[in-house]
C-alpha cells in the first residue's frame, strides 16, 4: 500500500476496471490455496501481495469519490444550492 500512494499522487487513478485487474492475482491464488492443496511460495505471495495493495490505495480513491457524490446529492436533496455542492464535490475529489 505504501508504494500506491506515490503512484497515485504521480499518475492519478487508472480506470476501475484496472484497479480490479490488479487485484486479481492475490484473490486468485488465494482461492486456489483455499481450495487445493497448493500453496504459493514466498515470492508469489510478495508480488501479489504489491499488486493487491497498489489496487487497494486506487479502490480507497474510487471509495473515496463515491462517498462525495452521494453526500453532494443527500446536500441537494435537502435543498442545498447545487452549483456550489457540485463545485465542492468537484474540489474533493
Amino acid at each position: 500500500m505504501i508504494a500506491g500512494i506515490p503512484i497515485a499522487a504521480c499518475f492519478g487513478c487508472p480506470e476501475l476496471r484496472w484497479v480490479l485487474l490488479l487485484m486479481l492475482p492475490m484473490l486468485f491464488d488465494g482461492f486456489l490455496q483455499l481450495l487445493t492443496r497448493y500453496e504459493s511460495g514466498n515470492y508469489r505471495r510478495l508480488f501479489t501481495g504489491f499488486l493487491f495493495g497498489i489496487a487497494l490505495i486506487f479502490a480507497f480513491i474510487y471509495f473515496h469519490r463515491a462517498c462525495m457524490w452521494i453526500a453532494g446529492c443527500i446536500w441537494k436533496w435537502m435543498g442545498a444550492d447545487p452549483v456550489k455542492i457540485d463545485r465542492a464535490v468537484e474540489r474533493l475529489t
